[in-house]
């Protein structure tokens, strides 16, 4: 394909661009794009300074604003996106990641003349509260409006646009793609990580990445880390992450006595080299879409001990191991040592699985920068 005089510009539509499951995965394809053919720009709803912000401008990318959506400035609200269009036509393709007002801007951007796409992260909340009501009720109507419709998971496809549409054709699986060169097993890494972290060879590691937050079931992670160290008195528990209910749980720890032996880490960006240096992979989340994290793990080695609730789509290698919630923090952290114990004595990346599961970011990168050109409104 000839090279264009200018890239297009494509606008993506999140709520802000801090570390989060759908942030990261625009990052990551950001970062191997071809800009020459390509730019991405980002509409947030927060005037914060946001953890990706210098990043994107230094890759080229323009960041715009827009007040948050409070349902009473549903005219305010669209009236900016309508001005937006208006004093921006150089932007040809929307796609939209935040749902709750996907509806809005979407339909605005049809009436622009742009191509617009409603791309689902998450699949069905198990709480129930007037939020997730007025979620559902004001992204009920994306599936009519949208040109093209993107899910992480056959799942997050229906809980967003419903089993029609997702077997209609202008619905596509997306899978949250990675860098597998970057998270293939390497002993050296393996070693000089655990080094960092003062945790010796003969030290079992369970790891667990993610927001702190109710999604992703923090309450079970603790109590199955507080099990783990109890039934193995060297292993060390890696909580990898950052979110609301953080300093709850550094108190629980600290309160435990535990500070040593469950490491809360914060937000890292050497999550390849974490999981390199662990021995499981855990993640008892209430729902998800289809989480990189657990892509991720399989990638390094990593047997995983996961939720039942979670897209059986996950699953790209024997690596995965199901349980339910309802079982006891107990047994979850028998399989985790156990599982770690096996892991210790052999351990080895299934690329060749996890490419032809789709992936690969190379590839998929290449394939949306072909949709964005072709699909230039």
């Amino acid at each position: 394909m000839e090279k264009q005089e200018q890239p297009i510009r494509v606008l993506e539509v999140l709520g802000r661009m801090d570390r989060g499951g759908a942030e990261a995965m625009i990052m990551n394809l950001y970062r191997k794009m071809d800009r020459s053919r390509v730019q991405l720009d980002f509409m947030v709803h927060t005037q914060d300074h946001c953890l990706f912000d210098d990043e994107i401008e230094q890759l080229g990318g323009h960041i715009y604003r827009v007040p948050r959506f409070k349902v009473y400035n549903f005219f305010s609200y669209k009236r900016a996106w309508k001005q937006f269009f208006k004093e921006h036509p150089e932007h040809r393709v929307i796609h939209g990641h935040m749902g709750a007002t996907a509806a809005i801007y979407l339909h605005e951007a049809n009436k622009a003349g742009r191509f617009t796409i409603a791309h689902s992260h998450s699949a069905k909340s198990p709480i129930l509260d007037l939020r997730n009501f007025l979620y559902k009720m004001f992204a009920y109507p994306t599936r009519f409006i949208a040109k093209q419709l993107f899910g992480c998971s056959t799942e997050a496809g229906i809980e967003r646009y419903g089993n029609k549409y997702v077997k209609g054709a202008n619905y596509r699986n997306f899978p949250n793609a990675i860098d597998l060169n970057k998270f293939t097993f390497q002993e050296c890494i393996r070693e000089r990580t655990r080094a960092t972290f003062s945790i010796r060879n003969d030290q079992i590691v369970i790891i667990c990445t993610g927001r702190i937050t109710v999604q992703k079931n923090p309450a079970m992670v603790f109590e199955i880390f507080q099990k783990i160290v109890k039934q193995d008195t060297n292993a060390i528990c890696l909580w990898v992450g950052t979110g609301e209910l953080e300093e709850k749980y550094k108190g629980l720890i600290k309160t435990a006595g535990l500070e040593d032996r469950i490491r809360m880490t914060g937000v890292r960006s050497d999550i390849p080299e974490l999981l390199q240096a662990a021995d499981a992979f855990l993640f008892p989340s209430l729902w998800e879409g289809l989480p990189v994290s657990v892509i991720e793990a399989q990638a390094t080695g990593l047997p995983c001990v996961i939720a039942d609730t979670i897209s059986k789509e996950v699953e790209v290698s024997p690596l995965v191991e199901w349980h339910s919630l309802a079982e006891s923090p107990g047994l979850w952290a028998e399989r985790c040592l156990e599982l770690a114990k096996s892991a210790m004595q052999k351990r080895y990346s299934p690329i060749d699985d996890v490419r032809k599961a789709g992936y690969d970011i190379n590839e998929t990168v290449a394939w949306l920068m072909d949709f964005y050109q072709a699909h230039q409104a």
